[in-house]
C-alpha cells in the first residue's frame, strides 16, 4: 500500500521541513522546499520526507501512523528483512511529520506503488525509457539551455539518471546536467520534480502506454 494513500487519504501526507547533511563541495544543508522529497544517497538508498497540516479534528495521528507501522510490518515480513523503516513520526500542533528510509529505489516504488528509476543511462533505455520531449541543461545549479531536444542529452552514457513521478523535490548525489522541461533546479543536486506539464515533456514507456505528464527525468554525475 503507498505511504501517501495511507496519510494523503487522511489528509496526511507530503514532505519534510527536515534538514540533511551538507555536500562535500561547501553547499549549505538541505532542508525540502516542498510538502514531498526524497533524498537519495550513493548507495541507493532513499528517505523520504512527508509533512502536512492535520486540519480536520477527527484525524487521529496515532492512529495513522499505528497504521503505517502495519503496512510496514507487513511489507519487510514479506521480504524476510528490514527495508522499509520510520525514522521519525511527529506531531507538533496541527503539523505531523514523518522520515521514512527505503533500502533501495525498489522499495520505495513497491511500498508506494509509484514509478522510479535509478540508474545508468543505458540501463534506462534497456527498460524502455526512450527519453522524448524536450530538457533543460544545468550548470552549477543554474539553467543555461531552456530547451533542447531529448537526443542532445547522451553526451555521456555513463550519467546517471532518476525517473520519477511528481510533484516531487529530489536530491541526488551529484550535480545535475539535465531535467525534463516539467522540473525546475533548485540547487545543483537539487531539482523541484513538478510534473503536469500541459505540452507533455516525456515519453512513454512502451506503445501502449499513454504519455505521462508527471514522470520528470534528472540526469546527473555522481560525486
Amino acid at each position: 500500500m503507498r505511504t501517501e494513500k495511507i496519510w494523503k487519504t487522511a489528509v496526511l501526507a507530503s514532505a519534510a521541513a527536515l534538514l540533511t547533511g551538507c555536500r562535500m563541495t561547501g553547499e549549505e544543508a538541505w532542508a525540502p522546499r516542498e510538502d514531498a522529497a526524497i533524498s537519495i544517497d550513493r548507495k541507493g538508498k532513499i528517505t523520504e520526507y512527508l509533512s502536512e497540516e492535520l486540519n480536520q479534528s477527527y484525524y487521529d495521528f496515532e492512529e495513522l501512523k499505528s497504521m503505517l507501522d502495519g503496512e510496514i510490518a507487513e511489507y519487510n515480513a514479506a521480504r524476510g528483512a528490514e527495508r522499509v523503516a520510520v525514522t521519525l513520526a511527529e506531531q507538533e500542533d496541527s503539523r505531523a511529520r514523518l522520515v521514512i528510509t527505503y533500502t533501495s529505489g525498489e522499495d520505495y516504488a513497491s511500498f508506494n506503488n509509484v514509478e522510479f528509476y535509478y540508474g545508468s543511462m543505458i540501463n534506462a533505455q534497456l527498460e524502455g525509457y526512450l527519453f522524448g520531449g524536450t530538457f533543460k541543461e544545468i550548470k552549477d545549479g543554474v539553467v543555461v539551455r531552456e530547451e533542447m531536444d531529448g537526443s542532445g542529452i547522451f553526451h555521456d552514457m555513463s550519467d546517471t539518471v532518476v525517473i520519477v513521478q511528481g510533484p516531487l523535490e529530489v536530491q541526488v548525489p551529484g550535480d545535475v546536467c539535465f531535467a525534463s522541461s516539467n522540473a525546475d533546479v533548485l540547487r545543483s543536486d537539487v531539482v523541484d520534480a513538478s510534473g503536469s506539464e500541459e505540452d507533455g515533456t516525456v515519453s512513454v514507456l512502451s506503445e501502449e502506454d499513454q504519455e505521462d505528464p508527471d514522470r520528470v527525468y534528472i540526469i546527473f554525475k555522481e560525486d
